[in-house]
C-alpha cells in the first residue's frame, strides 16, 4: 500500500521508521536467546528446563503468524503491529516479577505472541511501502538492520548479566522493556494507512490499485495462496541446513579443540551486512535466478567444508562466504513471495516466510541433534550439504523449470 508520492522513494519516513522499530524488537529477540535459558536454569535450578525457552518462544511465534497475517490483510497493519510491540514490552515488564517456571514459561509464550505479530507485520508494511521496482533492494535493506541487532545484542545482553547475579538479569529486562516501549512508538508514528484512508488516499490511488481491486483473487489453501509455497519450501529446506550453524557449530569446534570461534560469527555478521547492501539492486535488475542458484551452490560448497576444518582460521574464514550469501538469498526469496502473490495478502506472505524460517531451524535442530549424538558432527554438515542440494532441485525445477513452461505456453498462445 503506497501512497503516490511516497511511493517513487525508497527511503520514505515510514520505511525508515519499520525498519528502526523492526530492528528493536530483533534485538530483544537476540539478547533473550542468549540470556534467558540461563536465568530459566537460576530459577529452576534445572538446566534440562533451559532449552524449553526457545521451543515455546518458536512455538508460540509460530502459531500467531498465519492468524495475525490473516487479520493484518483484512483489517490493517499498523495498530496490529503497534500491539505485537506492546506486547514484547509488556513481556519485558513482567520477567522481572517471576519466581516460578512454569510463569515464566508463560511469560515467554507471551513474549514469542508479540514476536511474531511483530516480525510478521514489519516485513508486510516494508513491503507495502516499498516502490516495486526497488522490492528486492528494499527487502535487502529492510533485513540490514536485523542484521545489527543480530550482531550486537548477544555480547550487550551477557556484559549486562556479568556474573549471572538475578539484579543483572532485572537490569536487562528493564533495558529490553524500554527498547520495546520505543518501538511500539515508533510504530504509531506510521501514517500510510492513514492516508490511504483519507481524501488524500482515495483521490490518489495505491500503486496499481485499480488492477489490484478488479482482480478476483487468487485461491488458498490455509489461508495461503499457492505462489507462496514453492518459495517456501526452498526456505524451509535451506534454513534446515542453516541450523547446523546456528546450534552446532560451536559444539563441534569445542569437539575438534579449535578454539573460541567468536570471529567466525562476526565475519558471518559482516558477509549478511556488505551483501545486503547492494544484492537487492541486482536481483531487482537481473531476476532472481541469478542471486539464488549461485547462491545455494555456494551454500553447498560452505558445508562440506566445515567438516574438514582442522584449524581455526580455516573454520573462520568459511563464515564469511556463508554469511554473504544467506544476506543474499534469503531476502530474494522473500521478495520472490510478494511478487508471486496478491498485494491485498502481503499479511500472510509475510507470514509464510517467517514461518518457513522457524519451521526449518525447529527441524534442522531435531534432526542435527539426533545425528550428532548418533553419528558425529561431520555427518551434521553432509546432511546441512545434502539438504541444500535438495533445496537447489526444487528452486531448479518448481521455480525456474515452471517459469519457462508458462512462459512457453504464453508464447504460443500468442504466436496463434
Amino acid at each position: 500500500m503506497m501512497i503516490d508520492g511516497e511511493s517513487k522513494r525508497l527511503w520514505s519516513k515510514d520505511f525508515v521508521i519499520v525498519m528502526t522499530s523492526s530492528a528493536g524488537i530483533m534485538f530483544c529477540n537476540f539478547i533473550f536467546l542468549s540470556t534467558l535459558p540461563i536465568y530459566a536454569e537460576k530459577i529452576s535450578g534445572n538446566a534440562a528446563y533451559a532449552g524449553l525457552m526457545t521451543t515455546v518462544y518458536v512455538i508460540a511465534a509460530l502459531i500467531i503468524r498465519p492468524f495475525i497475517g490473516n487479520l493484518s490483510d483484512k483489517y490493517g497493519r499498523t495498530k496490529l503491529l503497534i500491539l505485537g510491540a506492546f506486547l514484547c514490552a509488556l513481556a519485558c515488564f513482567l520477567y522481572n516479577y517471576v519466581g516460578v517456571f512454569i510463569c515464566l514459561l508463560l511469560i515467554r509464550a507471551l513474549n514469542g505472541i508479540g514476536f511474531g505479530i511483530h516480525t510478521t507485520l514489519g516485513g508486510a508494511v516494508a513491503a507495502d511501502i516499498i516502490p516495486k521496482k526497488q522490492l528486492a533492494q528494499g527487502m535487502g535493506y529492510f533485513g540490514l538492520f536485523n542484521t545489527f541487532a543480530v550482531a550486537l545484542a548477544p555480547g550487550i545482553a551477557l556484559s549486562i548479566i556479568g556474573n549471572g547475579a538475578v539484579e543483572n538479569f532485572k537490569v536487562m529486562f528493564i533495558y529490553a522493556a524500554i527498547i520495546c516501549l520505543t518501538s511500539m512508538i515508533l510504530d504509531c508514528c506510521i501514517t500510510y494507512e492513514r492516508k490511504n484512508n483519507s481524501e488524500y488516499g482515495k483521490n490518489n490511488l495505491l500503486e496499481n490499485q485499480n488492477e489490484i481491486d478488479s482482480e478476483k483473487l487468487p485461491p488458498t489453501i490455509f489461508g495461503f495462496e499457492y505462489g507462496v509455497f514453492l518459495p517456501s519450501s526452498v526456505l524451509i529446506l535451506l534454513h534446515i541446513a542453516l541450523s547446523s550453524v546456528t546450534s552446532f557449530i560451536a559444539l563441534f569446534a569445542l569437539q575438534r579443540n579449535l578454539g573460541n570461534i567468536g570471529l567466525f560469527f562476526t565475519l558471518n555478521a559482516a558477509g549478511v551486512f556488505l551483501s545486503r547492501l547492494f544484492i537487492g539492486k541486482v536481483a531487482d535488475r537481473k531476476g532472481e535466478d541469478i542471486i539464488v542458484i549461485p547462491g545455494l551452490i555456494v551454500f553447498a560448497i560452505c558445508f562440506a567444508l566445515i567438516p574438514l576444518a582442522n584449524s581455526l582460521p580455516y573454520l573462520i574464514i568459511i563464515g564469511l562466504p556463508l554469511g554473504l550469501v544467506q544476506g543474499a538469498v534469503t531476502p530474494v526469496l522473500n521478495t520472490m513471495m510478494f511478487k508471486r502473490c496478491s498485494a491485498k495478502r502481503r499479511g500472510t506472505v509475510s507470514a509464510a516466510y517467517f514461518a518457513s524460517i522457524d519451521i526449518g531451524y525447529a527441524i534442522g535442530s531435531i534432526i542435527y541433534g539426533f545425528v550428532a549424538v548418533e553419528l558425529s558432527y561431520y555427518f551434521v554438515y553432509w546432511g546441512a550439504t545434502v539438504f541444500t542440494m535438495i533445496s537447489l532441485i526444487a528452486y531448479l525445477l518448481g521455480i525456474v523449470k515452471k517459469r519457462e513452461q508458462n512462459t512457453v505456453k504464453t508464447v504460443g498462445i500468442e504466436g496463434y
